[in-house]
């Protein structure tokens, strides 16, 4: 077989035998050789290199990366592998930041790639892995050669095609808005524009029908033709009907390009039929198709290459692009067409009438052996909603590994080659970048104190005019946050509260937002209380159960997802990225409520949201002397709505407030981290204590989202809860303390303590809490920055008076004294005691609660102390008709801890 070696550095010669191989690097340098001319081009600028060749003959290496061939010539091909969906669109983004795209453009991209790699579309990563998304070194922005009211022409200049068809799909659905037709072309895009279907689908979230045509280099042959003349010039069409939009994503080819290199890297065969040799001649090899084969068309006969040469002329000579030697043009283009059905009837009407037809294609009567008629996109939406609620994908090994490699590369180099190395966040907080200058060149930010500025002249404008549309100090604000949550803009509020109700006021009537059962008070006001009289629906759901996120979503409706992760106050965790992209195949926008971990610990918009909100009244000023909130947005469409709104409601920060957050922001990542060390000390102390029935902080290891938070946060945060089981303990608990201010808020620099169910939350009725698994014994801590041991120390006294109050007393024996420890043979003994004449007032079933106390003891220790035996009390508050079980759960919970601790005690012996 005469094939090609490529590689990255060269081009490798080989020699095969029977036992191996033997391999010599040739000279970078181009020679004279066999390697058909139309291919060079397009292999350069997948393996971003020069390509030497070789006049020698070659065995085949299957990609970028070499493969292993067995002793019988075939390669050997590896298994794919399981990987969360987060971790791999982290890999994907350090990946396309090591080719310099920009955060914005990323996150189109990774938009594109997933849509295609979710449903098994050879649109997806693999773009990344071969070259497919390489930057040009031509590539401008693109420009609007022609525009009307209808239509527009946009000359790509090189930039990629996902990019382009991204901007020409926007301005076709604002058009078909606002005119109701929009049509868009694109052309000088030198890369793939992905797979169609997401275009389309992004149009008929709209209401609108999506049409959209690409063309591409000569890969496939017209029918009767071994010569490639066509792209494989895909179809992509979106129709809204009542249960969702149908969408068509369709290529006129038998076989993708991506997927012959697919196909390469992992070493297998194409299916029989789909291609041809240079010779003519079918073929199953993927390399024989790439040294001068060509793809057939889709259904081997003229209709279908009747198709082919339609998307030719509508997304070749109509909009500008390369008519002939596409590939040395490098001018391909696409065609973009977004209908409102209101043009022709009803919307309503017309979605009902599709819906129709659809059920009918559906149930129509199925030949023997067919189990289900499917519509154009059901398999591939039900494989990207199976892998979505899974929070995992299945990935070729070799496609993986060669992904992992270039995020590993990033990480070594930390930015696009040339680019400065990226300082850690706390270095950004005490250096921000503006583009706000001091003409004095003060060592701290200034301060605006103004509310207009004078104008060059009667008739122009200044940056700035009137401070609620804009202040430098603002300014400066604004773009410090988002640079450190990694976003394109950022807007500063008159409180957290006033920058989620502007993101609510992104919804309109008639639609639906979706958003977390265990959510700050305030939230749920705003969502229970005044988000409905817009006419907006609010569902609540429990955002740590996926399957019931899913659920919750309203197709076609639910436009806003709002997530907490830590939620406050139970401290659960929530998978942040893959409730983004649920809400992302719904059509739906995400914001975190970001205020317990601010950026220092958690960036949401890394993990794929569209929005991070942060209370900046916590950590950001971190005094208690200044309310505010922060919105960092994703992409400038949504900031620009987003800024709108802020101006338009006078919701902007007061200057001398945005002053005091800048200067929090100096020293935010210091107290963040010192709250977060004290906030472990308390909980590992609480966790522990006799009275504590449950903490709630992701930093201990038994929390159950702890690895699923350490994924996705840096550090556990300052803010924790703990139950007692009795509303009067816990009273006595938060009032006794006297280093824990009692009020509501967190991210104080000074530690804090409140009863949430009495204070932050006490707008939620009693009824929803319950539900909601929300008790009213919950003690929320924030800690701030003194002394740990001060903090446990006064937590401590708290609690022995919250004990004596409720008439716990010290574990004793039924004669007095401390409690003997009943020496028994390896198990646990409980020495149980009641005492029903307690004062408390616990909840319950009405039932009086009962002081009860056990002592337990392990008989498996000795005189000499090798291995000694241990014991301990446990004392609580129980109504007398749940006594018993909460013994068991207790003991149980103890004789697991005692088992654990005495292992560890004999391992230590036995070394």
């Amino acid at each position: 077989m005469s094939t090609y070696g490529i590689y990255a550095q060269g081009t490798f010669e080989c020699a095969a035998s029977a036992s191996g191989m033997r391999l010599a690097v040739l000279p970078r340098r181009i020679h004279s050789g066999a390697v058909p001319s139309r291919w060079r081009t397009i292999i350069e600028e997948r393996l971003r290199c020069t390509l030497p060749i070789s006049p020698v003959k070659q065995q085949t290496f299957r990609s970028a990366s070499f493969m292993a061939m067995s002793s019988a010539g075939q390669p050997s091909v590896k298994q794919t592998e399981e990987v969360p969906i987060a971790e791999l669109r982290t890999l994907c983004t350090k990946a396309l930041k090591l080719l310099g795209y920009k955060p914005e453009e990323i996150e189109i991209l990774n938009d594109v790639l997933f849509y295609a790699q979710l449903r098994d579309n050879n649109q997806g990563i693999i773009k990344i892995t071969s070259g497919g998304l390489n930057k040009s070194p031509e590539a401008r922005p693109p420009v609007i050669e022609k525009e009307t009211r209808l239509s527009a022409l946009i000359n790509g200049k090189n930039s990629a095609g996902m990019l382009v068809l991204h901007k020409a799909t926007q301005m076709a659905i604002e058009r078909a808005k606002n005119q109701g037709f929009g049509i868009v072309g694109t052309n000088h895009t030198p890369s793939s524009t992905g797979a169609l279907g997401y275009y389309v689908d992004l149009i008929s979230r709209e209401g609108l029908i999506g049409i959209v045509l690409a063309q591409s280099p000569e890969f496939v042959a017209p029918h009767g033709a071994k010569q490639p003349i066509f792209g494989t010039n895909p179809i992509g069409i979106s129709i809204p009907a009542q249960d969702g939009a149908v969408t068509m994503d369709m290529a006129t080819a038998a076989y993708a390009w991506f997927g012959l290199l697919e196909a390469r890297a992992a070493g297998r065969p194409i299916p029989p039929d789909v291609a041809m040799n240079a010779a003519g001649q079918a073929t199953t090899d993927p390399n024989e198709v790439l040294q001068g084969g060509a793809i057939r068309v889709f259904d081997r006969s003229y209709k279908g290459s009747n198709l082919a040469l339609m998307v030719e002329l509508l997304a070749g000579p109509l909009v500008g692009a390369a008519v002939a030697d596409k590939l040395e043009e490098r001018n391909w283009g696409n065609l973009v067409v977004a209908i409102d059905p209101g043009l022709l009837g009803d919307k309503d009407e017309i979605k009902r009438r599709v819906q129709v037809v659809l059920d009918r294609v559906r149930g129509a009567e199925r030949l023997p052996g067919v189990d289900e008629i499917l519509l154009p996109g059901e398999r591939g939406n039900r494989k990207a909603n199976a892998r979505l609620a899974a929070g995992v994908m299945p990935l070729e090994a070799n496609l993986l590994s060669q992904l992992r490699a270039l995020a590993a590369k990033y990480d070594a180099q930390g930015s696009p080659p040339g680019s400065p190395a990226k300082l850690a966040v706390a270095t950004r907080l005490v250096h921000p970048k503006t583009k706000v200058v001091d003409p004095y060149g003060g060592s701290m930010p200034p301060l605006w104190q103004t509310a207009t500025f004078a104008q060059p002249s009667a008739t122009t404008f200044g940056e700035y005019d009137y401070t609620r549309s804009g202040n430098p100090t603002r300014t400066m604000l604004e773009e410090q946050f988002a640079e450190l949550e990694g976003g394109d803009r950022g807007f500063a509020f008159t409180s957290g509260m006033a920058a989620l109700a502007a993101v609510c006021k992104l919804v309109k009537s008639g639609e639906h937002i979706l958003a977390g059962e265990d959510i700050y008070g305030g939230t749920s006001r705003l969502l229970s209380q005044v988000v409905p009289t817009a006419g907006v629906s609010v569902t609540n759901v429990d955002m740590t159960d996926l399957e019931a996120v899913r659920a919750a979503i309203q197709p076609g409706r639910t436009k806003l997802v709002m997530v907490e992760s830590p939620t406050n106050p139970r401290m659960q965790i929530c998978d942040i990225a893959a409730i983004v992209a649920i809400a992302r195949e719904a059509g739906a926008i995400t914001v975190v409520d970001n205020s317990i971990m601010a950026p220092v610990f958690q960036r949401p918009l890394a993990l794929g949201a569209d929005i991070s909100m942060t209370s900046g009244t916590k950590f950001v000023g971190g005094h208690g002397d200044v309310t505010l909130g922060l919105l960092s947005v994703k992409g400038q469409e949504l900031a620009k709505r987003v800024y709108f709104l802020q101006n338009a409601e006078g919701a902007g920060l007061a200057p001398f407030d945005c002053w005091l957050a800048l200067r929090g922001l100096k020293t935010m990542a210091l107290r963040m981290e010192k709250s977060a060390a004290n906030a472990a000390a308390l909980a590992s102390f609480l966790a522990k204590h006799p009275l504590v029935r449950k903490v709630n902080y992701p930093g201990l290891p038994q929390h159950p989202g702890h690895a699923l938070h350490f994924r996705q946060a840096s550090g556990a945060g300052s803010l924790l809860s703990f139950e007692t089981g009795s509303v009067e303990a816990s009273k006595v608990i938060v009032e006794a303390t006297q280093l824990f201010k009692v009020t509501v808020s967190f991210g104080n620099v000074n530690s804090l303590i409140s009863l949430p169910c009495y204070m932050s939350h006490a707008s939620i009725p009693a009824e929803v809490r319950a539900a909601r698994g929300l008790p009213d014994d919950l003690v929320r801590i924030s800690t701030g920055i003194e002394d740990p041991q001060d903090l446990i120390a006064d937590l401590d006294q708290a609690m022995t008076l919250a004990m004596e109050k409720s008439g716990i007393r010290p574990a004793t024996s039924p004669t007095g004294g401390a409690a003997a420890s009943p020496q028994s043979t390896g198990t646990t003994t409980a020495v149980v005691s009641s005492n029903s004449s307690s004062s408390s007032t616990s909840g319950g079933n009405g039932s009086t609660p009962a002081t009860v106390t056990y002592s337990f003891g392990n008989g498996n220790g000795n005189s000499n102390g090798s291995k000694p035996a241990l014991r301990g009390s446990l004392t609580g508050i129980v109504p007398a008709s749940d006594r018993e079980q909460w013994l068991m759960d207790r003991i149980r919970s103890l004789e697991a801890q005692l088992q654990e601790e005495q292992g560890a005690t004999s391992q230590s012996h036995a070394q």
